[in-house]
């Protein structure tokens, strides 16, 4: 199970590169369009806690990617500018202190042009993946660090890039970005790590790129005719691994079981907003309501909620984005407001994977994951 938890970022996203990638038998386009991106930047370890500050540093970062520029195979492809998926592997020392180590990345990615010219690039690189950190917190050997409990923890990379093409397949950017690591409140401390950086980048492609296809006439693999059907349906239910306090004297991570459904309905070929609601039952709380001596019933534990919707879909895979209100519930030590992120990969006509972050105003809660049924 902490296997799964530890890696099921990485590897449900990673569905989103086949999504692209893989090509039907009887397709006359032979999919390439591949490049490799070299990344080199400085970065700076934002303090966001006072006990932070001893680490602070300015410190370099390196990146490689393997990635395809997408040219319209699909419909989505040519109505998002044709965007680029890929994968990519970063290292950073993050300053050389010991007691924070050193980190190692993987995450898949998607990068948007923003302009409709293919020679001049505004890209926006969004990736969510796996982060390794040699060292983290522990009460005797390293108590310094006080924002990091775990070695595997995931990695969250935002940047925004310009791109000028050198040659036909040579171009080069400078970029600035975003990092982030933590494991989602899987083991305490988990303050997280934040970095902001800067650099400069290449990329190469491995052949004579493919030419773009126009916008073809066919509804996004998502959805049905959206003429005859406007409403989706999704009933889902996800499952997190949550520890609390670890570093006062808790040694033990308890089930946070979530039920999602969601009413939504298409706006345009791509994207659908609506309503959702949420049924959870975090464990930790109950451990919270004893050591408090707070008297509870069964019922109390649970938590409901309400919030807004908006999701939207490339092919098989989608982004869903909640932010919601806790109606009831004894504890609400962490806020009644809540926001989700949720990735969602189709299996069959119906049946898809999601794996979600839950935060409280940024404040990772849990990460989650599951199977859902969609109806639409």
């Amino acid at each position: 199970m902490k296997f799964l938890l530890r890696h099921s970022i990485f590897l449900f996203l990673f569905l989103l590169i086949f999504n692209s990638l893989s090509a039907k038998t009887n397709d006359t386009i032979l999919v390439r369009n591949f490049q490799i991106e070299l990344r080199a930047s400085y970065g700076l370890l934002l303090c966001h806690h006072p006990e932070m500050k001893y680490f602070k540093a300015h410190f370099p970062m390196y990146e490689i990617s393997v990635q395809q520029v997408t040219f319209g195979r699909k419909s989505w492809q040519s109505r998002s500018n044709y965007p680029t998926v890929g994968i990519s592997l970063l290292y950073s020392d993050l300053g050389g202190f010991k007691e924070v180590g050193e980190v190692y990345a993987a995450y898949p990615f998607i990068s948007f042009n923003c302009l409709k010219s293919q020679r001049n690039q505004l890209n926006i690189k969004l990736g969510i993946g796996y982060g390794y950190l040699t060292n983290h917190f522990d009460a005797k050997t390293n108590p310094k660090n006080t924002f990091i409990g775990s070695h595997s923890n995931a990695a969250i990379s935002i940047s925004a890039e310009y791109n000028r093409f050198i040659t036909n397949r040579l171009s080069l950017a400078a970029f600035m970005g975003f990092a982030h690591f933590s494991n989602g409140a899987r083991v305490s401390p988990n303050k997280g790590i934040n970095i902001v950086h800067a650099g400069i980048n290449a990329k190469y492609f491995l052949s004579e790129p493919k030419k773009h296809i126009a916008t073809q006439h066919k509804d996004n693999q998502q959805y049905k005719p959206w003429i005859s059907r406007n409403m989706s349906y999704y009933f889902a239910f996800t499952y997190a691994i949550k520890g609390i306090n670890e570093y006062v004297g808790y040694d033990k991570q308890w089930g946070v079981y979530n039920l999602h459904v969601n009413c939504l309905k298409r706006v345009t070929e791509m994207s659908k907003f609506g309503i959702g609601f949420d049924l959870v039952y975090d464990m930790t709380d109950i451990e919270v309501l004893k050591t408090q001596e707070i008297p509870y019933t069964p019922i109390e534990i649970f938590k409901p909620g309400v919030n807004l919707a908006y999701e939207i879909a490339f092919g098989s895979s989608s982004f869903l984005v909640n932010f919601g209100y806790h109606i009831a519930g004894k504890e609400m030590g962490e806020g009644r407001i809540y926001q989700k992120l949720c990735a969602q990969q189709s299996i069959t006509k119906h049946l898809f994977a999601t794996c979600a972050l839950v935060t409280h105003f940024g404040w990772a809660d849990n990460f989650c994951f599951g199977l859902g049924y969609r109806i639409n």
